[in-house]
């Protein structure tokens, strides 16, 4: 019986590949099994802390507040009249963030990772601020309250107003991976010095602030 040409040379290519292959030590394609370890979700690590506050994170912003000074009148508008005092300020501002260190954390096994859950973040009061690169402008008109008396209020006011922006949403969002890194960071540190290193990833859980 008379195979086609084509045939016959398709069967030659196959055997000599194969003949190759083993020849050359190698095998022929396949699959490969292995056992994939679990993390065992009943495993807890207690880590030891040093206690005290860990700064865990920086924001840095330039930021601008304005403060006015008007008169007021029983019966006419003297603001409109006599004009207003305005004082601006943009300063530098960096907002340190930390939490407390209890005297010990929990990691506990949630699908191939450990999650650590800790407090909230608090903001270091009061913000630091760079006194040197402090810009102060003031317009006013030669009828409206006095420049100098505006810009101590302005100044005395500035503290209160940082301090209230760094408890704001935005700005604790902003810092949280940072924070977050950081723990991460410092809770394997303490796991390798205590022999309580995992390979798995460390996910950082912050509490809310009420909790």
């Amino acid at each position: 019986m008379k195979y086609p040409k084509a045939v016959v040379t398709l069967a030659v290519v196959v055997v000599a590949g194969l003949a190759v292959l083993t020849f050359s030590g190698l095998r022929v394609p396949g699959t490969q099994q292995e056992q994939w370890h679990l993390l065992d979700p009943a495993q807890v690590i207690v880590l030891r802390t040093p206690g005290g506050l860990l700064e865990v994170a920086t924001l840095s912003r330039v930021e601008e507040f304005g403060w006015q000074t008007t008169y007021t009148c029983p019966l006419i508008d003297c603001a409109t009249l006599f004009g207003a005092t305005v004082t601006r300020v943009r300063v530098p501002v960096h907002y340190t963030y930390r939490i407390p260190l209890a005297q010990t954390w929990e990691l506990r096994v949630q699908g191939q990772d450990y999650v650590l859950t800790v407090p909230a973040v608090q903001p270091a009061l009061p913000p630091a601020i760079e006194a040197a690169k402090l810009e102060i402008e003031t317009k006013d008109a030669w009828t409206s309250p006095g420049a100098q008396l505006n810009v101590q209020s302005t100044l005395r006011q500035l503290g209160p107003e940082l301090e209230r922006r760094a408890t704001l949403p935005a700005y604790l969002q902003t810092q949280e991976p940072l924070a977050a890194r950081t723990v991460e960071e410092f809770a394997r540190k303490w796991m390798r010095e205590q022999g309580k290193a995992v390979n798995a990833k460390v996910r950082v859980v912050f509490r809310s602030g009420g909790a």
